[in-house]
């Protein structure tokens, strides 16, 4: 109702600090519809917003005697919110997360989409909320998990909960905790997401879900909907029954990820007998992290003009620059001939003049003091790794970017390497073979976490869990066929791609169909991965 005033007056980077992104009025209505369901006598909302939730809650509670108590840390937005003259409405200019507000009959909130990491004070609120919850929470929780734990401690026996959560806590290992928290006594009822949230949602920053929970101690069968439109939404508003699919509990481990078993509910991904997991050939590992891009991040000819002499490493910076499946050294040369910053400081002389001006000029801007490089000794000290033969962009849309690296130069965090194992390294090849396949990337996409505007995520353990065929299965074909693949890739991509999904037909032809994989693949997590 306020939001377009709000977002014209309010900068994007305010809007972005404090996690903010609204709730449409038909969402809303359905939110609070579950929530009144329950003949409520007190609601809280923990993250008020513009009020969208207690708008609804006006039009939608007829004469049920019901109070409303709701917290906002951000006063600027609470300016754009005229208070009701009745009284119906207790508002109170504070940090929910620091505060104990009480027991209640119905809870609804769209919590703040944030890093906790940004949070000052999070040790102290995660230690009050570990308390009250018995939930062992980590410092990389999102602040939507942080409010949701928190509110299931305040809902009342009876109580119904209805919470806005990122779809990408479903995979994530701090998430463990809270999908525990959801199963314990049959607390989660429903599970509707959306399949294109910039309808519904235009200003979400990642795929958004809604929980809905009643704390009535009943373990039902936990019903799974999604929506593809506003017409859908329409429906599902019309009909309680409105949900396509049912999961047991059993079919929703807590320390399993839950992603691909719900979006398999609705995109099949046969997953071959006989298959085995990437770990199994080594490991992934995220890029090198310089906690400050800008300064670490040099080109050949800035090297030159500081004088940095050998003082650096080749390094990939930015995922953009590279755009083929292959990198060879020559397409190395030729990002360094357009100016492109592919090295980076690695200061290991600091007795030469020139290199220790250059760490001055970065404490002078107050790089040494960011959340990374303050906690290094010292600060400008970068991370000991090797090349990685093959490497895997952290965001990607549709399809995950694979490259097969033949330069030495390491990457930053646009990238997760691959470093295979003793074992491993004869079949490195054969995997970047599978990885660029047709199958290979439906298998591989099971685990993706996914974001807003078909953003999609990986971390290293998702890659590293993910099937692909055995040693035996890869035994089937030849080192040589492989090669020749990747030759092809150098210069025509589709016809690689096209000889790669031949070679996997071939050794995964003999494989019988694991006909559970769709529902329930097995994801448990690679030791170390």
């Amino acid at each position: 109702m306020h939001e377009a005033s709000y977002s014209s007056v309010t900068p994007l980077e305010h809007r972005k600090r404090f996690g903010q992104f609204f709730t449409p009025s038909n969402v809303a209505d359905l939110m609070v519809s579950w929530v009144l369901s329950g003949r409520p006598k007190s609601i809280l909302d923990p993250a008020f917003g513009l009020g969208i939730f207690f708008d609804s809650f006006m039009r939608n509670k007829g004469k049920a005697e019901c109070s409303y108590r709701a917290y906002e840390i951000d006063e600027n937005i609470i300016n754009h919110f005229q208070r009701p003259q009745n009284g119906s409405l207790d508002l109170e200019i504070a940090d929910y997360c620091e505060i104990k507000p009480g027991g209640f009959d119905g809870i609804v909130c769209n919590p703040p989409y944030m890093r906790f990491q940004n949070f000052l004070n999070r040790h102290d609120v995660l230690s009050l909320i570990e308390k009250t919850s018995g939930v062992k929470l980590t410092g990389y929780s999102n602040s939507a998990s942080i409010f949701l734990v928190k509110s299931i401690e305040e809902l009342n026996e009876g109580g119904k909960l209805s919470y806005i959560m990122p779809f990408e806590f479903f995979n994530t290992g701090y998430g463990t905790e809270v999908k525990k928290k959801l199963l314990q006594n049959g607390l989660l009822k429903k599970v509707l997401f959306f399949s294109n949230e910039k309808d519904i949602f235009p200003d979400a920053v990642t795929t958004v879900c809604v929980l809905f929970c009643c704390k009535d101690g009943i373990k039902n069968p936990i019903k799974i909907a999604k929506v593809d439109s506003l017409e859908e939404l329409a429906d599902f508003g019309k009909s309680s029954d409105y949900f396509q699919h049912e999961l047991s509990h059993e079919n929703l481990p807590p320390h399993k990820k839950w992603f691909p078993i719900i979006s398999g509910l609705y995109e099949s991904v046969d997953i071959p007998d006989g298959m085995t997991k990437i770990c199994d050939y080594g490991k992934f590992s995220r890029g090198v992290a310089t906690g400050a891009n800008v300064f670490f991040s040099l080109t050949h000819r800035k090297i030159q003009t500081l004088g940095l002499g050998e003082n650096y490493k080749k390094c990939i910076t930015k995922s953009s620059q590279i755009r083929k499946l292959v990198f060879a050294e020559t397409d190395f040369d030729r990002l360094v001939k357009k100016g492109a910053a592919v090295f980076c400081l690695d200061a290991e002389n600091l007795d030469k003049k020139e290199v220790a001006d250059y760490i001055r000029y970065g404490e002078s801007r107050n790089f040494h003091t960011r959340y990374l490089t303050r906690n290094r000794t010292p600060w400008y000290k970068l991370e000991s790794r090797f090349p990685a033969p093959i490497m895997a962009g952290v965001f990607n849309r549709g399809k995950l970017k694979v490259i097969r690296n033949f330069t030495d130069a390491i990457n930053l965090t646009c990238f997760h390497s691959f470093y295979p194992d003793m074992f491993g390294k004869m079949y490195v090849n054969r995997l970047f073979v599978y990885l660029i396949s047709t199958i290979g990337q439906k298998i591989v996409m099971t685990n993706k976490r996914s974001y807003g505007g078909g953003l999609d995520k990986f971390e290293p353990g998702d890659l590293n869990d993910c099937h692909c065929p055995s040693m035996t299965q890869f035994n089937m074909c030849s080192e040589k066929d492989a090669e020749e693949i990747i030759r092809t890739a150098a210069d025509n991509e589709e016809l690689a791609i096209s000889l790669a999904d031949e070679l996997m037909e071939k050794i995964l032809r003999g494989s019988t169909v694991n006909t559970s994989s769709p529902l329930m693949p097995d994801l448990s997590i690679c030791p170390g991965a």
